[in-house]
């Protein structure tokens, strides 16, 4: 069995298991063995299931399923791994500042080359009043970012359930962080405004020379 198909029996199997398993088996072996000595970002420990974040599509459903329940029956063969996801916590406004993050955001996805494909990039739109994106931040990112997929959420609650992640006294929401979320759904790695796009395109190289998975 090659290391691939391994990954993905043994990934398979732990499916059933609660997810503190999964997670306690990423934080401990997978990531730290590969960046935790070189990497730029914080690592997030002991990591976060994304479905955990409550995030939401445009129609209000959940915008991510639990990996558990997206495997299950699926034959190893048949399992297509989805990819790796840049979360940019974003406000009700996309100002200036937005605009520009989210521009070198896009140019350091281009710079991956051929592992384009195995990045999605995400606005999450955090705010406490319910509704769409507003017009002007909905024509930017429509005109200027049209491969970035946007997800919902309330802002205070997203905060309380980030903030243990990030150093003390931070506000992850107010200072914009992008936060990395693994094929499987674990969200393990995150960048601050004082992160340079250098510093953000050399972890996700590493993490994608170096992962079987997505």
């Amino acid at each position: 069995m090659d290391k691939n198909k391994a990954k993905l029996t043994f990934l398979l199997l732990i499916a059933a298991l609660p997810i503190s398993s999964a997670t306690w088996y990423f934080s401990t072996h997978e990531y730290k063995g590969l960046i935790a000595t070189r990497n730029k970002g914080e690592l997030v420990t002991p990591v976060i299931d994304v479905t955990t974040l409550d995030l939401r599509n445009g129609a209000g459903e959940p915008a991510y399923t639990p990996f558990e329940q997206l495997v299950e029956g699926i034959d190893p063969e048949d399992y297509e791994p989805g990819p790796w996801q840049l979360l940019y916590l974003g406000a009700p406004e996309c100002d200036d500042t937005c605009v520009e993050r989210l521009y070198f955001l896009r140019q350091l996805h281009v710079r991956l080359g051929r592992e384009f494909d195995r990045v999605q990039r995400v606005y999450v739109q955090a705010s406490d009043a319910a509704g769409p994106l507003p017009a002007a931040t909905a024509a930017f990112i429509a005109e200027q970012q049209p491969d970035m997929r946007v997800v919902y959420a309330k802002a205070s609650e997203l905060r309380e359930k980030l903030r243990a992640t990030a150093a003390s006294g931070a506000d992850p929401l107010a200072q914009h962080y992008i936060y990395v979320v693994d094929p499987v759904g674990n969200v393990m790695l995150y960048f601050t405004p004082d992160n340079t796009p250098e510093e953000i395109l050399s972890d996700l190289d590493t993490l994608l020379d170096n992962s079987s998975l997505g």
